[in-house]
């Protein structure tokens, strides 16, 4: 990771976390920001008219705005680009999600709402220059209903309506290596049908064209759900455009696990890669033949 993120960095970090949170009211009114649907809304999109989705991320901005080395994805000139490309898009069927910061504040816990603040703070100004303000952008965070915010009370409804893009559908998981959707939990347990494509769980990039290959061996019918870090915005946009339904669906594993555990701190889940968490990236052989006879290949 860039040398800003280590320990000696730590206090000048916070620093300038708070004073670009305190400064971000004349940030917005300066560089106002674009119409980003709920959560609720975003779901509903995906599930009527059966649209693709491809994700941003603060990661994904600090990608292409900063140009940083992420700890699961290095950076590569034409992942950049893609990423950029895929932003300024237009395609009815393919949503684009920015994050829930972008679209509200409300209901976010105190640390997260100075998080966004700072990130948007720091990058918007930058990056407004790639939006659309005639736009209408969906949200990103479908994939993380439970964690930043405050009163939980809505969550259940968030995985309730998550589980019904893949009800009754066959789905092809594009996951790295390590990550293990669904294993241990009953997230994918209403869908007809799992089977997995197994990726690098660092710079999956590096596979990209390999990855997608396997993919179009499947029938389009199919729901591909992917989780690949930045890749998975690029990808999920190829595919769609190739005639997939492609759900980039990030860390919905993780957020769904610390749900049913009704956790208020982030937490590693053994044998699953918990990217947030300190340790969390070393993670533990499994033996489980359900998810063995799932995988369809492994691409390494």
């Amino acid at each position: 990771m860039n040398i800003r993120y280590g320990k000696l960095f730590k206090l000048p970090r916070i620093i300038v976390k708070y004073t670009l949170s305190a400064i971000y009211p004349f940030i917005i009114k300066i560089w106002p920001l674009p119409n980003v649907l709920s959560i609720d809304e975003t779901l509903d999109k995906i599930i009527n008219d059966k649209c693709s989705i491809s994700r941003f991320g603060d990661g994904e901005f600090l990608y292409i705005i900063d140009k940083l080395n992420l700890p699961f994805q290095r950076q590569e000139l034409s992942l950049r680009a893609r990423l950029i490309e895929v932003l300024k898009a237009e395609d009815p069927n393919i949503l684009v999600g920015l994050p829930i910061g972008y679209h509200s504040l409300n209901n976010l816990k105190k640390s997260s709402q100075r998080t966004w603040r700072s990130q948007i703070s720091w990058i918007y100004p930058r990056l407004s220059r790639y939006i659309d303000k005639k736009k209408t952008y969906y949200n990103s965070s479908i994939t993380r209903p439970y964690f930043d915010f405050e009163n939980k009370d809505g969550c259940k409804n968030y995985f309730d309506k998550l589980m019904m893009i893949w009800n009754n559908r066959e789905i092809i998981l594009v996951e790295g290596e390590k990550s293990r959707l669904g294993v241990g939990n009953n997230l994918f347990d209403n869908a007809k049908n799992v089977k997995r494509i197994l990726a690098p769980h660092h710079h999956a990039f590096t596979k990209y064209d390999e990855i997608i290959n396997q993919v179009l061996c499947q029938d389009k019918s199919k729901l591909v759900l992917i989780a690949l870090g930045p890749s998975a915005t690029a990808m999920s946009y190829d595919l769609a455009q190739m005639g997939f339904q492609a759900i980039d669906i990030g860390n919905i594993d993780i957020e769904y696990e610390w749900y049913i555990r009704k956790t208020l701190t982030k937490i590693k889940i053994p044998g699953k890669y918990t990217s947030e968490v300190v340790g969390g990236r070393y993670v533990e052989e499994i033996r489980d033949s359900l998810y063995e006879s799932q995988i369809l290949t492994r691409i390494i």
